[in-house]
């Protein structure tokens, strides 16, 4: 229930930030404080808190926000707080930046190597991901040297596991099974 709500404040922000031509402040805004929560445990521990009253949690959001973020996003925090739904802020913060990439038609990619892929490298992949999807892709790389060689890349609920680790355990899979066909 809580994460379809954090979802429908956050499109609710979008769309109004849409309507005010305010869309690109708005987005450096939800990045903001999704960095402040991330780094802040005594900031998620305040807005969790049942003992704290809405004015208290209202009065801090505007003095640690204001003047960082727009009109726009300060009374966004004010109505969540009004509501007592400041303890969203995180998912809707998450669902905002989820929405606002597909808005613009950018996708989430992750990409696992087992050695750090250089630049070029990057480009190329970036290049043929956005050819196949069509969208403009954010590529994250990450090196785990346990898949050995090759790459996984994670495109949504997508992952395309072209690992050496992988193609490893498929082998190991297909001996297995014959060895056991075999004994019978």
């Amino acid at each position: 229930m809580s994460l379809q709500a954090a979802r429908r404040y956050a499109k609710a922000l979008l769309e109004m930030a849409i309507e005010k031509k305010d869309l690109e402040d708005v987005k450096k805004d939800m990045l903001l404080i999704q960095g402040a929560l991330r780094d802040s445990s005594e900031l998620r521990a305040f807005l969790k808190s049942p003992i704290i009253q809405k004015q208290d949690k209202q009065a801090a959001l505007q003095s640690i926000f204001k003047g960082k973020v727009s009109d726009l996003t300060l009374g966004f925090l004010d109505l969540l707080t009004e509501k007592s739904r400041e303890k969203l802020l995180k998912p809707i913060t998450d669902h905002f930046i989820s929405q606002y990439n597909n808005h613009h038609g950018i996708i989430e990619v992750g990409v696992t190597s087992a050695t750090e892929l250089d630049s070029k490298q990057l480009s190329t992949l970036k290049t043929e991901l956005e050819s196949s999807t069509g969208k403009t892709v954010n590529l994250n790389s990450v090196v785990k040297e346990e898949i050995i060689g090759g790459l996984m890349v994670r495109i949504e609920d997508t992952v395309i596991d072209g690992s050496v680790k992988f193609k490893l355990n498929q082998l190991k899979e297909t001996f297995t099974s014959v060895a056991v066909e075999i004994k019978n």
